[in-house]
């Protein structure tokens, strides 16, 4: 289909002298063949044909390149509409002029089997005139499914710039936590520091990766939240009691890219740092009929978390990336419990 579509572009950009001149050799070859079945007399039948054609010919073209695209493509209906009827009006007249003329000559000479009166020339004139409609119908269907195709590539720019621009926004806040971690270690002299950067460094060079990509595989990313749990451990220590549970064939999905950073940082950053005592983090991935579900609570204090750039982002990706394929329930309803449940529906 692919190689089908390829083909027919190419001759209808590149190649488009052919097909106009095989248009018109197939509608002159319609039209000797149904008005000179009657008598036999193909040649006669050409010889009137091959006169009005020119005509109809210029019409369509005048039509085509001038008033539908100066005037139709402008809605400016009521120019179009005015100039198309004295167009078609003067083509028939003009096409009525060469008929007569042509007729008064026959006579004069008294060309042999050749008889005008042979020919229904006004369902001949009609006919020919019918033939400028479907020039400008093939012209307008051509239109439409051009500007279908730009509309749709105009979407997919969009959707693709908006994935870049959100990813650009979330990136920075997500090193901005990390290297606080870092400044933490270091003003503490900890030994634990090289093992830091080490970590951040892996998760760098994930994060420059991954953003070349719309989907990721589901266990490389959790591998970068390993990553980022053990960050954060480092600054915490005991202050956070993390539970992680990953079960099911989880090799099988794929997953955007950061999703999951997001909803472990937000849960750090809402149900760890607001905390004076004992905070915890609950995360869990597991598949369910077909679907891939990931729950994440954590602790929360009397303070209403909100929604941050990161949740917001989360959202917005969500939206891009899956369409109507993902459920995203965000619950607050306990005072001191905060939690996400996402449900994803797509696999490798």
């Amino acid at each position: 289909m692919k190689r089908l579509d390829s083909l027919l572009d190419y001759f209808f950009t590149r190649q488009r002298w052919v097909i106009h001149i095989l248009f018109w050799l197939l509608i002159l070859t319609f039209y000797v063949v149904f008005f000179g079945r009657k008598n036999s007399n193909y040649f006669q039948t050409l010889f009137f044909v091959g006169l009005l054609m020119p005509v109809t010919i210029s019409t369509t073209y005048f039509l085509n390149y001038y008033l539908v695209p100066k005037y139709l493509m402008r809605d400016r209906y009521g120019f179009f509409i005015l100039y198309f009827i004295y167009t078609l009006l003067g083509s028939l007249f003009m096409e009525m002029m060469i008929a007569m003329l042509t007729f008064i000559v026959m006579a004069e000479v008294r060309i042999k089997d050749m008889s005008p009166a042979s020919i229904d020339i006004f369902f001949l004139l009609a006919s020919l005139l019918m033939v400028v409609f479907l020039g400008v119908a093939i012209k307008m269907l051509l239109h439409w499914r051009r500007s279908k195709e730009e509309y749709e590539k105009l979407m997919r720019d969009k959707v693709e710039a908006e994935l870049k621009f959100l990813k650009i926004q979330l990136n920075p806040h997500f090193l901005f936590n990390t290297l606080n971690n870092l400044y933490y270690l270091t003003t503490e002299k900890s030994d634990k520091a090289p093992q830091a950067i080490l970590q951040l460094s892996e998760m760098l060079d994930y994060v420059m990766h991954s953003s070349k990509s719309v989907f990721v595989p589901l266990e490389k990313e959790l591998k970068q939240v390993e990553n980022y749990i053990a960050l954060e451990l480092l600054r915490y220590e005991d202050r956070v009691n993390i539970t992680t549970k990953f079960s099911g064939d989880l090799n099988t999905y794929e997953i955007g890219p950061m999703i999951l950073i997001t909803l472990i940082e937000n849960a750090f950053k809402h149900g760890v740092m607001p905390i004076a005592g004992k905070a915890w983090i609950n995360f869990i991935v597991e598949e369910k009929e077909g679907s891939l579900c990931i729950s994440i609570s954590n602790s929360a204090s009397n303070t209403k978390p909100g929604n941050g750039i990161g949740l917001e982002n989360l959202r917005s990706q969500l939206h891009h990336l899956y369409k109507d394929g993902y459920q995203l329930n965000v619950e607050n309803t306990k005072s001191n419990e905060f939690s996400v449940n996402l449900i994803l529906n797509h696999k490798k």
